[in-house]
């Protein structure tokens, strides 16, 4: 009996115990999942907020790399128009060494992020450079109203003269000699043979002098000592020259190239060889230059015939020689291309006309003193009696 009761008594016990544990499942099952689904809803807010966050900061890079972004390029902008001015301003004939050698500076300040004080470089650059081309202006003003004469307006058919040229390239202020072609034509080289370096050069007045003559015009390209590419080949030509005093040639293997034009001389006249090659001998010839390019052949605009140089396509002091009728022009111009030179010789309405050197190597001579020059000493020139 006593038996049965202690069963009876366990088994209340387990039953109690199961029905315990069974409401705690019941409990579990009903609370830990509302816990466990809201743990989840607050870790997938947490996600959004990070995703959020982090588009945000990228949203706030991309903003702080195109502010970056746009002052670079603002930069490098105002960096290329200030070369693009002083390369424009340079072909005008203003001297822009200043500039150039600073634009380099320019560039390490905003390669190094060094953007205000590249603005501030480029804004003096600017400035500078207006200050250059007002001065250039104001040089070119002084020298028209030196040589500008009221008796001068129209090209003249002898005698010098300096005035305005129209052509189809704009307007150039032009130094002009006309001379009857009867007159007697001196081709003169500085040198009695083919030189190669350190040849004998000079002035051209005295080509002038030396001659016995009155006018005179530098002759073809050369080396000019100030050049470091001439090292080794100082003050040669290597044009083609028929040297009227010594009766020969100069440089006569050079008939040969191809891209160079000729004017020949004889007692009659003067005859033009568009390409020196095409030259077989000519009789009574007196003397001759050659050099490139070209201008007028027949009354016909031919610059474009040959392959121009770089330096030939800028602005700066240009000279020529050309034949209208019985007329002989010499010319120097300034602020010209070699093309605009083509285009000033149209104007006067020349028949054929030849390039010389320009830029420093200017120099005409009329009535025995500079109108153009002296210039650089030459290694040989044309002058007339």
């Amino acid at each position: 009996m006593k038996f049965l009761l202690k069963v009876k008594s366990h088994i209340s016990f387990f039953l109690a115990l199961i029905l315990l544990l069974s409401a705690f499942l019941i409990f579990a099952a009903i609370y830990f999942p509302a816990k466990i689904s809201n743990l989840n809803q607050r870790i997938a807010q947490l996600d959004q907020l990070t995703r959020n966050l982090t588009a945000e900061n990228t949203a706030l890079q991309k903003e702080d790399t195109r502010a970056a972004l746009k002052i670079y390029t603002d930069m490098v902008g105002k960096y290329e128009a200030i070369k693009e001015k002083a390369a424009n301003y340079k072909t005008k004939g203003v001297n822009v060494d200043s500039i150039e050698k600073d634009l380099p500076t320019v560039i390490d300040q905003i390669l190094g992020k060094k953007y205000s004080e590249a603005d501030k470089k480029l804004t003096q650059m600017d400035a500078d450079l207006e200050a250059l081309w007002k001065a250039k202006q104001a040089a070119d003003a002084a020298t028209r109203a030196k040589y500008v004469s009221s008796t001068c307006s129209t090209i003249p058919t002898s005698g010098y003269c300096y005035l305005q040229i129209n052509t189809s390239n704009g307007a150039f202020m032009t130094h002009v000699v006309a001379l009857d072609l009867s007159r007697i034509s001196i081709v003169d080289s500085a040198t009695n043979s083919d030189c190669t370096d350190n040849c004998p050069t000079k002035p051209l007045l005295s080509y002038v002098k030396d001659n016995g003559a009155s006018i005179g015009i530098n002759g073809t390209y050369f080396c000019p000592p100030d050049y470091a590419s001439c090292a080794g080949k100082v003050n040669s030509f290597d044009m083609p020259l028929y040297n009227t005093n010594l009766g020969k040639w100069m440089n006569q293997l050079s008939l040969s190239w191809t891209n160079r034009a000729m004017i020949a001389f004889t007692s009659s006249g003067a005859v033009f060889y568009p390409q020196t090659n095409s030259f077989t001998g000519l009789a009574g010839m007196r003397g001759a230059i050659a050099n490139f390019p070209g201008l007028v052949n027949n009354n016909q605009n031919i610059v474009w015939n040959y392959q121009l140089t770089s330096a030939q396509l800028t602005k700066g002091a240009r000279g020529g020689i050309g034949i209208k009728g019985h007329t002989v022009y010499l010319v120097v111009t300034s602020s010209a291309s070699v093309p605009d030179l083509a285009g000033i010789m149209m104007a006067i309405g020349t028949n054929f006309a030849l390039n010389l050197d320009g830029g420093g190597s200017s120099s005409l001579v009329y009535n025995g003193s500079y109108k153009v020059g002296p210039g650089r000493s030459l290694p040989n020139a044309i002058v007339f009696k």
